[in-house]
């Protein structure tokens, strides 16, 4: 079923993921500013391999399952080493142009073997021209974790708005994942455009207690250059979830108002704002009345119900890039399909992220987030989680370089008392020919 899927909908796309088409000049609110895979300091860079030997310590593990104490399973903190290769950058063609991000790491701790393990990302991006007035995109992410703290989602260029991938996550449990996303592009006159695509994605989760999701996605939208730097739009979009494992799907439909205003030759902000209609079907436990109590000789049951919920929808990106240096800020409120725990929920995002890199020696870059997602009907539950990044290399000879990255998450769940903070902190020396200096982030 999981092959079927990402056989079928390989060819499906999202507006939201676009990347630059060469020679393509139509506008577009969708293309709104989001760094683009492979590359890094705000401008494409070439293609780069790099590998890496350093020593990792993780604190803050959340498993599945309960210790002695009936609590839920920390193994304190764990130290060891990882081996770590990778590959990002891009390629361009007279009408067409690649995006590439890869990372693959394997780690072994001192004890506690059992939370050993390999975790691989990849992410591509493909653009190309058609014709003088029509282009292609293409978009792909797929992968395989189990470390919602630092990891491979610390690194690469991820899409804050993707679905299909699991970075909001509780437990150290391993998931794969998949989504692949295109759309079309047809210039329609000097100053108007129209994109239509769709996408699909599908996740896995490896403990029967977590919740997978298979989705797919469709969208259009039309957008007008009212001036050289601004440009206006509606975008219509559609997504439908289902959960394998558990009783539950939802149908969401929304509808956005855009505005994309480039301030100067290094700003460019985009603002949309509209509202959503999510359908959503599962199941829940209720308190049965006591005459069934009494018949039956249990005080709660199950039963399937149908929540109709009526939502904003908010996205704001802030986007600053120079030939070395790229900073952006964004917040996103909408529908998310749900982090393994909680099923279709109510999804709040903010994040900011700053990366620098040097013709010379050095490269740094730092990240900020805060995440908030609540279940939407009956199948309640509110996680609220605040993270921080920050990653450093430093070339010291040739193809050298010392690398340091530290990655630290506090979640809260509101409707419960469990509280836990995880980090992750890694120094080690970084082996990648080059004229500049790597950069992981």
């Amino acid at each position: 079923m999981f092959l079927t899927i990402i056989l079928a909908l390989i060819v499906g796309g999202v507006m939201q993921g676009q990347i630059s088409t060469p020679g393509y000049g139509g506008p577009a609110v969708s293309s709104r500013g989001a760094r683009g895979a492979g590359a890094r300091g705000g401008e494409p860079t070439n293609i780069r391999v790099y590998g890496t030997v350093r020593g990792v310590v993780d604190d803050g593990f959340i498993g599945v399952g309960l210790d002695q104490d009936g609590k839920i399973t920390d193994p304190g903190t764990l130290f060891g080493v990882e081996a770590n290769v990778g590959a990002y950058g891009t390629r361009d063609w007279k009408k067409s142009r690649l995006g590439l991000d890869y990372q693959g790491s394997y780690r072994h701790y001192s004890s506690k073997t059992y939370y050993d393990g390999s975790d691989h990302m990849l992410s591509l991006d493909y653009g190309t021209q058609i014709t003088r007035r029509t282009g292609a995109i293409l978009k792909i992410v797929a992968g395989t974790s189990t470390l919602p703290v630092g990891g491979v989602f610390s690194y690469g260029t991820l899409d804050p708005f993707l679905l299909g991938v699991p970075i909001n996550d509780v437990f150290n449990n391993r998931s794969y994942f998949l989504e692949a996303m295109g759309a079309y592009t047809i210039q329609i006159g000097a100053r108007n455009s129209l994109n239509v695509g769709g996408s699909g994605f599908a996740v896995r989760r490896q403990s029967k207690v977590l919740v997978g999701v298979n989705g797919q996605r469709a969208f259009s939208e039309f957008s007008r250059q009212v001036t050289r730097r601004t440009v206006v739009g509606v975008t219509y979009q559609y997504f439908h979830v289902d959960y394998p494992r558990v009783f539950g799907e939802a149908d969401v439909n929304s509808v956005n108002v855009a505005l994309r205003r480039i301030l100067n030759r290094y700003w460019t902000v985009t603002l949309s704002g509209g509202g959503m209609k999510s359908d959503f079907a599962a199941v829940r436990q209720v308190t049965l009345d006591p005459v069934i109590q009494e018949l039956l000789g249990q005080t709660t049951g199950r039963e399937a119900f149908n929540a109709i919920n009526y939502s904003p929808v908010i996205q704001v990106m802030i986007d600053r890039r120079s030939r070395h240096n790229n900073v952006s800020f964004s917040y996103n409120r909408g529908a998310s399909p749900g982090n393994g725990v909680l099923l279709l929920s109510r999804g709040e995002n903010a994040s900011a992220s700053y990366t620098y890199n040097s013709n010379d020696r050095w490269s740094a870059s730092g990240t900020a987030s805060y995440y908030k997602t609540s279940g939407f009907g009956s199948y309640s539950g509110t996680f609220a989680s605040f993270g921080g990044g920050a990653a450093f290399n430093y070339r010291f000879w040739r193809d050298l370089s010392f690398s340091a990255n530290v990655d630290v998450r506090r979640l809260n769940v509101t409707t419960s008392s469990f509280r836990r903070v995880g980090s992750r902190a890694t120094a080690g020396i970084t082996y990648s020919p080059g004229a500049i200096p790597v950069s992981f982030r």
